[in-house]
């Protein structure tokens, strides 16, 4: 029979604060290819608005991705529950480690076009952010809460293969890549259910899923960065005004946190669209 043993779960402080808390990749995704439908890139290099466009409809799958479906079950003629257990508590595995996966696949495509449009003289993409990280270090009205908490977890998952050491913004990306890597090229261990003494099935595979989760956020939190970036040099443009007709909280001067349910310009809202909104304030 199946249990719902939850040992081992991997779930960042960061993710389970009452204000300012992260948002999961399916919400960030949602609200960054808002952002990115309301910019563009100010160049005058050929083809730039076609390399803006497609690294844009990338962020669009992105973000229509809402489920991967599996079927883990094998017929072998005669297979007893406990086998039938077993198959049923790895698809649920694998459907939620695969979206996360298929999610980062599409994220790295549009952080490399984006890449490619903003920095055609840099190969590589955390060489980019890390461009946009020195660029924007002292502006703190643009920096982005918790990026450095995340960039701390993902090590924790991803700690060998990168070149370098430190836990920026950057170094997470590349990070995140190395990831994505081993897993499209079949070097990434596939976990399997574990069991009990009493023959109990239950899921395993934390760790994995919680690293293409937070590897996920870190493309998206190195996309903003170079977004931010390029505002800040006049080579992206943004129109409009967000309109938080439910409010959400922000980061206030002081270090904690504002109510805010009004109009906020695109390009303020890019340093806060990676958080939960949060309850409003009681009145």
């Amino acid at each position: 029979m199946t249990t719902t043993r939850v040992e081992g779960s991997c779930l960042p402080s960061y993710r389970t604060l009452s204000t300012l808390a992260l948002s999961e990749p399916e919400e960030h995704v949602r609200e960054l290819t808002d952002w990115v439908e309301h910019a563009s890139a100010v160049t005058g290099v050929p083809g730039a608005q076609s390399g803006w466009d497609t690294a844009y409809k990338w962020l669009r799958i992105a973000q229509g991705l809402r489920t991967v479906t599996f079927d883990m079950s094998y017929d072998d003629g005669g297979m007893c529950s406990a086998g039938l257990d077993f198959d049923a508590v790895w698809t649920e595995m694998m459907e939620e480690w695969q979206q996360h996966l298929v999610r980062l696949g599409y994220l790295r495509a549009a952080l490399e076009g984006f890449v490619r449009l903003l920095y055609p003289d840099t190969a590589e993409p955390g060489l980019a952010v890390d461009a946009a990280e020195q660029q924007l270090q002292h502006h703190v009205d643009v920096w982005l809460v918790h990026a450095q908490a995340v960039a701390d977890h993902l090590r924790t998952h991803v700690s060998d293969g990168v070149r370098g050491a430190g836990t920026s913004v950057a170094a997470a990306v590349a990070q995140a890549i190395v990831l994505h890597e081993r897993a499209v090229r079949g070097r990434a261990a596939i976990p399997e259910p574990g069991s009990d003494e009493d023959g109990r099935v239950f899921p395993t595979g934390h760790a994995e899923v919680c690293a293409a989760r937070e590897a996920s956020t870190v493309l998206l939190l190195g996309i903003q960065l170079l977004m931010a970036a390029a505002v800040k040099e006049d080579r992206v443009a943004v129109f409009d005004d967000k309109y938080l007709l439910d409010g959400m909280w922000i980061p206030d001067s002081a270090g904690g946190s504002r109510w805010v349910d009004e109009e906020m310009p695109y390009g303020e809202y890019l340093a806060v669209l990676h958080l939960q909104p949060g309850e409003p304030p009681e009145l």
